[in-house]
């Protein structure tokens, strides 16, 4: 009996404790995952701050107390010499010295000093010495080394571009008939920047070439941009002297921010924008007259926001104005840029080869057909020049040709007439300045102008708008509709 309670007690026991059991949900493999990584993390974080601290600090690094020490320090000459041997000169100098003199070959043994010094300091002494022959020293260890004749390496990163620059603005006015006459209307403006002239190696060729002394010599790598020379210690200071000045030229820019408007001119501006108000509302802006177009004008001012918007002012006051484009380009001094805005139009030419009989073989005649395009636009060609003053020399020459219309050229085929070619009928403005400008300056180009032909169209009102029978109360004319082209040039240095 009493084993029976027991036994009722611990299954009672047992489901009281299932029952107060409770199950823990199972771990996601991820968050398993995440969590060792931050325990690995942890841990690595906890043993790279363990090793710091047991890493000592980095020596620290004194400068040398030891320096090197010239021969010529604190040493004095007392000398004099009239006409004496270049040979026995250096000797002295060295012997004060204390140093070894090994002399070249090269060294003139006929060279003369003439010379007075008093507690001179040796090694000013020896420098003057060197000057005065024409040659150079070199110090190894305790030996004073002296030659005629020294090599030096230049370099001369250039980028090999070659560019040529020719425009010829007039011609002949009345014609090569008119010489007949004993009248001649002929009347040119040439601007010539040959690609010789802006061949950068070789004008450093010849610069080195008429540097050089009787005896020098030199070799030019124009791949690498590297000068190697051998020559006297005066040729190479000069040569290199010569370098500098040719390098700084070269690396100087200009920035040419340009703006090329066209105003379609109101009645009252007909004969062009009034460029006369612009001198009371900028006050340093001063107009000269441009060669090889009469009424083409140009100035320079400094550029504000002020000057620029009595500018565009001028030109609202004058007409509708139009942007034509807003090119901006680098040129480096002594290069020419060209800007084009317009568009190009196909023209065809025809070129015959006539037929040829040889015996009984006749060969028919060949027709060709070439094509041409024709800018209907503005062509703006620039050189810039900088002087080492700061001044910006251009040389602007802007074109512009409109096509007023086409010529058709044709020939008869049995009868049969055939259009053969075309040929446009162009309206060519052309001119020619040289400007002086500074940094930050404006230029402005205006006069240009041009006449388009437009179809106007005048009718009653209301009656002319009745289909088919508004043509009998209206009228279509053309009329001359008045252009000018303003040109503003922005210029701003860029030096390397």
């Amino acid at each position: 009996m009493d084993k029976i309670i027991s036994l009722s007690i611990g299954l009672l026991l047992s489901v009281f404790l299932a029952g107060c059991y409770t199950k823990s949900p199972p771990t996601h493999p991820d968050k398993l995952s995440e969590t060792a990584q931050k325990a690995s993390a942890s841990s690595e974080i906890k043993f790279f701050n363990e090793q710091a601290k047991n890493i000592p600090p980095p020596p620290m690094v004194l400068p040398s107390v030891y320096h090197s020490i010239s021969p010529f320090s604190g040493k004095t000459i007392s000398m004099g010499a009239e006409n004496a041997n270049l040979r026995q000169v250096l000797y002295i100098i060295a012997q004060n010295a204390g140093l070894n003199l090994i002399i070249n070959s090269d060294v003139d043994a006929n060279t003369t000093i003439t010379l007075t010094l008093d507690k001179a300091p040796i090694e000013d002494a020896l420098d003057t010495v060197m000057e005065l022959s024409g040659c150079s020293y070199t110090l190894k260890n305790n030996m004073l080394y002296v030659q005629q004749y020294t090599q030096r390496t230049f370099s001369i990163p250039y980028i090999h571009t070659q560019s040529s620059f020719d425009s010829t603005l007039g011609g002949d006015i009345l014609g090569q008939n008119a010489k007949a006459s004993g009248v001649s209307g002929k009347f040119a403006l040439n601007y010539k920047n040959p690609i010789e002239a802006n061949d950068f190696y070789k004008q450093i060729e010849a610069n080195v070439k008429e540097t050089l002394s009787p005896n020098g010599k030199y070799t030019l790598n124009k791949f690498t941009g590297t000068l190697i020379v051998t020559d006297t210690k005066k040729s190479l200071d000069n040569i290199d002297s010569m370098l500098k000045r040719i390098k700084k030229s070269a690396s100087r820019q200009v920035l040419i921010e340009a703006k090329i408007l066209e105003v379609v001119l109101n009645d009252e501006h007909e004969l062009g924008v009034d460029w006369n108000t612009l001198p009371g509302a900028i006050g340093d802006f001063t107009l000269s007259q441009t060669l090889g177009l009469s009424k083409a004008v140009a100035g320079t001012f400094s550029y504000s926001d002020k000057h620029l918007n009595a500018v565009m002012h001028a030109l609202d006051t004058a007409g509708d104005v139009e942007t034509l484009s807003n090119p901006r380009i680098k040129v480096s001094s002594g290069q020419s840029a060209l800007f084009t805005s317009g568009k190009l139009v196909p023209f065809w030419d025809l070129e015959v080869t006539p037929s040829t009989t040889t015996g009984t073989t006749i060969t028919p005649a060949i027709y060709e057909y070439t094509r041409r395009d024709v800018l209907d636009g503005l062509s703006l060609g620039v050189t810039a020049n900088i002087t080492e003053e700061g001044q910006i020399i251009l040389n602007i020459v802007p074109v512009t040709s409109t096509i007023e219309g086409e010529k058709t050229i044709t020939r008869t085929i049995d009868t049969v007439p055939e259009e053969v070619a075309n040929a446009p009928i162009l309206s060519i403005k052309e001119a020619g300045t040289i400007i002086y400008a500074r940094n930050n300056d404006l230029v402005l180009i205006g006069g240009l102008m041009n006449t388009i032909k437009k179809d106007q169209r005048e009718s009653i009102p209301l009656l002319g708008e009745v289909p088919y029978l508004g043509a009998l109360f209206s009228r279509t004319y053309q009329k001359d509709e008045k252009r000018e082209l303003v040109i503003l040039l922005k210029l701003t240095m860029v030096e390397q």
